[in-house]
C-alpha cells in the first residue's frame, strides 16, 4: 500500500511550489535508496514531478525532499556533499526530549554532512552556507528546531535555531549532522481566537469569559469547538444525554496501516479523533434523528480537498478498536474550510490532490 502522508505545516510546502509537482512523493512509505541531485543551480520549476525521499547533493544549488523541507546548500570549498532524508524515523525523534515552546512538527529532515568522503559532526561556514527551510503558515508561529546525531554527552536534545520567514517558508541554518524539525505555536486572532490559515475559530464561550477548549475537548452542549488550530467541530445535538470528545490525531504507527486508496489524494496530517456518547456509552455513528456534527479543516488553495475517515473506538479497558479503510466523505469546500459530516466515531484528517 502506497501511504501519502503530511504534517500540518507541510502542507505549506507544497503550496509554495505549486506548479512545481503535480503528484510529490510525501513523507511515508519505504525510504528510497539515495539518488543524486542536479549538479547545478537548480531552479525549483525544474523539480522532477517526484520529490525524492533521500538525496545525495554534490553541487549548489535548492533541493526538495519528499514534500518535507527545502534545502539550500552554496559550496565554497571543494570535496563537500551532503545527504539528505526526509524519512527520518519519527519514533526516533519522538523520544529526544523537547523543552521548546509550541509543538513540534513531524516529520523533520536529516542532514548529513561530508567533507573528503568523511562525515563531520559541524560543517565549517568557511566551506559553504546550508539552510533548512520548511513551509509556512499566517496563523502559526514557527521556530526551527534540532538534535545532533552524535551528542557530546551521548544524549540528544532539541536546539532551537534563529529562524528565518522568507516568503513561503521559514528557514535556519543547517551546519550540524542532525535531525531539523519545526515546531510551532498558533497566533491568536485580534479577538483572541485561534485562526486556521487566518480564519477565526471561535471556541465555545464558558461563563462570561471566552476560553480555549479542554485537551481533549470534552463536549456536552451545542456550539462551534476548535481543536489546537487544527479543526473546529460544529455540534447540535435534537436529543438529551449526548456528549463527545475531541482531540488531535497525529500520525503514529496504528494509524499508518490503515488502507488508503489508490487515487492520487494525499493525506494532511495531524486530523481530529471525534467519540460520540450516548448515556455515557461510546455510539459508532449517530443518526440525524440524534442531532447535527460537522468537521471543518482549513483547505489547501488550488487543491480537490475531499475529508476521509476511519472508524476508531475507545473502549472502557482503553484498548482501541479501529476499522479500515479510509472512507470519503462528502465535502463541501466554502470560505476557505473543508467540511464534512461527522456522524461516526473515528478519526478524521484532511486530503487533496
Amino acid at each position: 500500500m502506497k501511504k501519502y502522508i503530511q504534517i500540518l505545516v507541510v502542507v505549506a510546502l507544497a503550496l509554495a511550489v505549486i506548479g512545481i509537482a503535480r503528484n510529490p512523493a510525501w513523507a511515508g512509505g519505504s525510504t528510497n535508496s539515495p539518488q543524486a541531485a542536479p549538479q547545478s543551480g537548480l531552479e525549483l520549476a525544474e523539480l522532477n514531478a517526484a520529490q525524492p525521499m533521500s538525496i545525495i547533493v554534490t553541487g549548489s544549488g535548492s533541493y526538495l525532499i519528499g514534500g518535507v523541507c527545502k534545502f539550500d546548500v552554496t559550496y565554497l570549498a571543494e570535496g563537500l556533499k551532503d545527504q539528505v532524508d526526509a524519512e527520518t524515523p519519527i519514533a526516533e525523534s519522538q523520544k529526544v526530549p523537547f523543552m521548546g515552546s509550541g509543538d513540534l512538527y513531524f516529520p523533520g529532515c536529516h542532514v548529513v554532512h561530508y567533507k573528503q568522503d568523511a562525515v563531520v559532526d559541524q560543517a565549517s561556514s568557511e566551506d559553504g552556507d546550508w539552510k533548512v527551510c520548511f513551509g509556512k503558515r499566517p496563523d502559526i508561529s514557527l521556530t526551527i528546531y534540532y538534535y545532533l546525531d552524535n551528542p557530546p554527552d551521548g544524549s540528544p536534545v532539541w536546539i532551537s535555531l534563529p529562524t528565518t520567514v522568507e516568503g513561503a517558508y521559514a528557514c535556519a541554518p543547517a551546519l550540524y549532522t542532525g535531525v531539523y524539525m519545526p515546531a510551532g505555536e498558533v497566533i491568536p486572532d485580534e479577538g483572541g481566537y485561534e485562526t486556521i490559515s487566518g480564519i477565526p475559530i471561535k471556541p465555545t464561550p464558558g461563563p462570561g469569559s471566552v476560553q480555549p477548549p479542554s485537551f481533549p475537548n470534552i463536549i456536552t452542549q451545542p456550539g462551534s469547538y476548535a481543536m489546537g488550530g487544527i479543526c473546529t467541530l460544529d455540534v447540535y445535538y435534537a436529543v438529551e444525554n449526548l456528549s463527545d470528545n475531541l482531540w488531535q490525531e497525529f500520525p503514529v504507527e496504528d494509524n499508518l496501516i490503515i488502507a488508503f486508496p489508490e487515487n492520487g489524494d494525499q493525506l494532511f496530517f495531524p486530523g481530529c479523533h471525534v467519540l460520540h456518547f450516548e448515556s455515557n456509552t461510546v455510539q459508532p455513528q449517530m443518526g440525524p434523528e440524534k442531532g447535527t456534527w460537522t468537521i471543518c479543516f482549513a483547505a489547501a488553495p488550488d487543491k480537490k480537498m475531499t475529508i476521509y475517515f476511519y472508524e476508531s473506538l475507545v473502549h472502557v479497558d482503553e484498548h482501541e478498536k479501529m476499522t479500515p479503510p479510509w472512507t470519503a466523505l462528502p465535502t463541501t469546500v466554502e470560505d476557505g474550510l473543508a467540511c464534512a459530516p461527522a456522524e461516526h466515531t473515528g478519526v478524521y484528517v484532511p486530503a487533496g490532490q
